[in-house]
């Protein structure tokens, strides 16, 4: 039984993948300033939230070090 999980899990990731894979490449097609800006501002939105995230998790380490 978790052997049949795994794999519809498996596949429905792959389909997510295909599926925005495809919305980006035809969004690009359309409309490439609004799609390259729309992206770049996401990845530096999702660059800063892992910093951020990052930073957390750092001083939460440290806080239980004692240091």
């Amino acid at each position: 039984m978790p052997e049949i999980k795994k794999r519809i899990a498996r596949k429905a990731a792959k389909s997510a993948v295909k599926h925005t894979a495809h919305g980006t490449a035809s969004k690009l097609k359309r409309s490439p300033v609004k799609a390259a800006t729309l992206l770049s501002v996401g990845g530096a939105v999702g660059a800063l939230a892992g910093w951020m995230a990052g930073r957390s998790a750092a001083d939460t380490a440290s806080a239980g070090t004692g240091s």
